[in-house]
């Protein structure tokens, strides 16, 4: 009997326990919904409570670590200020071995970084370095920074040099993101010959992005070599990449003004061809402005004659004649003039297209038609002087005042044509 009241007891006992066990599981497991358990945030306070009268360098070394790493992972502002002092506190005792510190340090120099500390994180690093600790390349990376964002970019500059050498012989190796971060640097310090090189690394790791082909040719651009701009962006194109036009016609443009109006003309004129940019009147041009800066006057008519496809303008008609007129092609320039004057002429236009025909006639040894184009040129203001020259020239006696009662022929204005 005793027994089995002994067994009922025990049993009793045991259904109590458990009771207490489970309410005391279910109680924390809230409190750990909530972020940390009642037991935990307690200890907290009490390791900051009691941190200061720990005699253990170890203890006292550690403990400040622990709670560093506590408020580090809070992330605020308040919390990583906090964090800083404790791993401060960590690493100026003589309780954690020297690999110990090393990590400590590492976690140190994260929160500097992140905020922006620059002064203290090269501090850091330097102790870093006493504790016998070997930077990696990002690490060395984020210091390069700092001096940057310090303004002491010789400093910066010092260390992406170094970081860029390690690599060209294999010491190091170095992520598509640690070589931007190179880059940036070299560019910002206008060292443009070494970002270029850096370029080309950037490009062996991701060759499939027309982003960084256009920045490698704009860089050799600016080490004033155009050709080597221009190559590499046929490179580029003939490996199907994909460009936005503002970018391929922004390098035809930055070809020509860097004195390379040739180099242009032939980029455009691949570009139009191959249909990489629109057969647009504004493209169309361009490729006519880069071919007569090359002084290539015959691919620049040819260009300004496939724009009336676009644009029939007189104007137009009157710069590709003087184009033909430049290339002593007469029978071109007279036929383009003749075309221009189909239309009515506004006045500003009569005295010029009068000239520029009175020319072609007499090229093509048609003087008396030529004459009477010279005299209508010479009845309206624009190109009188020029039309006075010629009839002085083939002897007319301009004093004949019955040759300036009206102007007639093929380029009349157009207010006769009506008329």
């Amino acid at each position: 009997m005793r027994i089995l009241l002994n067994i009922i007891c025990l049993l009793l006992v045991s259904i109590h326990a458990l009771t207490v066990f489970a309410d005391q599981y279910q109680s924390n497991e809230l409190l750990e919904s909530k972020g940390k358990t009642k037991q935990a945030i307690k200890s907290i306070s009490e390791l900051e409570s009691e941190l200061s009268s720990l005699t253990d360098d170890y203890a006292k070394d550690s403990t400040a670590r622990y709670l560093a790493r506590h408020y580090a992972q809070k992330n605020t502002q308040e919390s990583i200020k906090k964090a800083i002092e404790y791993y401060l506190i960590s690493l100026n005792g003589k309780g954690l071995s020297v690999y110990a510190q090393q990590a400590t340090m590492l976690e140190l120099l994260a929160l500097y970084f992140q905020q922006k500390n620059y002064t203290e994180f090269i501090r850091g690093y330097d102790r870093y370095q006493q504790l016998k600790g070997v930077p990696s390349p990002q690490l060395s990376i984020k210091k390069m920074l700092a001096y940057y964002h310090l303004d002491k970019k010789n400093e910066a500059l010092k260390i992406a040099n170094g970081l860029y050498k390690e690599q060209k012989r294999s010491q190091i190796v170095l992520e598509l993101n640690d070589l931007k971060q190179i880059l940036y640097v070299f560019f910002h310090t206008e060292d443009f010959l070494n970002a270029a090189h850096v370029q080309q690394l950037i490009i062996s790791i991701d060759d499939h992005s027309g982003e960084q082909w256009l920045r490698l040719s704009k860089l050799h651009l600016r080490n004033n070599k155009p050709d080597q701009a221009a190559e590499v962006l046929l490179v580029a194109l003939q490996k199907g990449l994909a460009f936005e036009q503002e970018d391929l016609l922004l390098m035809c443009d930055l070809l020509s003004k860097g004195g390379n109006p040739f180099l242009a003309a032939r980029l455009m004129q691949q570009l139009l061809n191959e249909y990489y940019v629109d057969q647009t009147v504004e493209n169309l041009d361009r490729l006519f402005r880069y071919w007569y800066m090359a002084a290539e006057i015959d691919k620049a008519a040819k260009a300004l004659k496939t724009t009336l496809k676009y644009d029939d303008s007189t104007q137009r008609y009157l710069d590709l004649s003087e184009l033909y007129y430049q290339l002593q092609d007469w029978k071109n320039m007279n036929l383009t003039i003749k075309e221009a004057c189909t239309w009515p002429l506004k006045d500003k236009y009569v005295s010029r297209a009068n000239l520029l025909l009175g020319i072609s006639e007499l090229k093509l040894n048609k003087e008396e038609q030529a004459i009477k184009a010279f005299y209508n040129a010479t009845m309206i203001s624009g190109k009188i002087k020029e039309a006075l020259a010629y009839l002085h020239y083939l002897n007319v006696d301009v004093s004949d005042t019955r040759r300036y009662e009206q102007i007639t022929g093929v380029c009349a204005p157009e207010k006769v044509k009506f008329n």
